[in-house]
């Protein structure tokens, strides 16, 4: 579970601290959701998708930590049961469908904009996020400014969206050394808390350190030139060294 709960946070939720909440979630919830995986497992679909719904219907109101976990294990697990389970596929369809009109029609909705984009990403349709982004960033500039975030940001460097670069990230080099860089190196710090899982968890720091880096670089050469991908690969390079420092 563990190992689930970072790659979520690295990928998924940037907001979710996953070396400290994982043993501090609501004893409920965490019954719920392990019983959820449990059900899901042994072939229990209809009783793990009731757990699943009342996952994402009750499980930030009884404790608000439980947002991080909603969007990048709940849904996910949601998700897969749509893939076996009919009852599932529709549920998982209707709550992407209204998520995005909510997003559409109500951009100060924060909620439906991370759910919106967590369900399409789910169904690879990162391409659809950025378009719905776009269109109406058009028609409204700034339009989203007061639901975005980290995981934003990402989407649309990794679809090398120039007007939501423009808009929302501005000079990327200095946006990875401000946003990502102090973010992603407490990250691998967190991992030192876990003695029997540090040196797993900071391979997955590192791994997540070079998918961004890729990222940032290839959007740079794509609308900024070299130059600006240089400075993002030196500031890759310079972290990846430091922390090889401190294991020697």
């Amino acid at each position: 579970m563990k190992q689930l709960l970072i790659s979520t946070a690295l990928s998924v939720c940037g907001t979710f601290c996953f070396s400290s909440q994982a043993s501090n979630l609501d004893s409920q919830l965490q019954a719920k959701l392990d019983e959820a995986y449990y059900l899901y497992d042994s072939g229990h679909y209809q009783e793990a998708l009731d757990n699943v719904h009342w996952l994402v219907e009750k499980g930030v109101a009884l404790d608000h930590d439980f947002y991080g976990y909603r969007l990048g294990i709940v849904f996910p697990l949601w998700r897969n049961l749509a893939q076996d389970f009919e009852p599932a596929r529709i549920s998982f369809n209707q709550l992407l469908e209204s998520s995005v009109e909510d997003a559409v029609n109500s951009p100060q909705n924060c909620a439906a904009f991370d759910d919106a984009r967590s369900l399409l990403r789910l169904q690879h349709r990162v391409t659809d996020i950025i378009s719905v982004l776009e269109q109406k960033e058009a028609t409204y500039p700034q339009v989203w400014s007061r639901c975005w975030d980290d995981t934003a940001t990402l989407d649309a460097v990794e679809l090398t969206s120039k007007p939501l670069i423009d808009a929302y990230v501005g000079d990327l080099s200095d946006h990875f050394s401000a946003h990502y860089i102090p973010r992603i190196e407490q990250y691998y710090s967190q991992c030192s808390k876990d003695e029997d899982y540090r040196e797993a968890c900071q391979e997955g720091v590192k791994e997540h350190l070079n998918a961004v880096s890729y990222a940032f670089r290839h959007a740079a050469m794509t609308h900024y030139g070299l130059n600006e991908a240089g400075q993002v690969g030196a500031l890759t390079l310079a972290l990846l060294l430091k922390w090889q420092e401190q294991g020697n």
